[in-house]
């Protein structure tokens, strides 16, 4: 009975470590890297652009602010 018994847990625990394995290895696939690799790229760069966006709205409130004519707006800026 004893035998029966360690038997069938030894089954659970192979059976469950191979599931987990197989999630593992579908999660380091290539394909997988790649397209994580890809969304992180695309969320660098969108918080890229708005930290960008942000500046130059602040840029232009502190040059209102202070009453400076913007230089992209001069015509001597060459």
């Amino acid at each position: 009975m004893k035998r029966i018994f360690w038997l069938i847990i030894g089954i659970a625990v192979g059976v469950y470590a191979v599931t987990r394995l197989k999630k593992r290895a579908q999660i380091l696939a290539p394909e997988s890297v790649q397209e994580s690799a890809a969304k992180l790229a695309a969320a660098v760069r969108h918080f890229g652009d708005q930290v960008r966006e942000g500046m130059a709205e602040r840029e232009t409130e502190l040059r209102d602010a202070l009453g400076i004519e913007n230089t992209h707006d001069r015509e001597d800026y060459r």
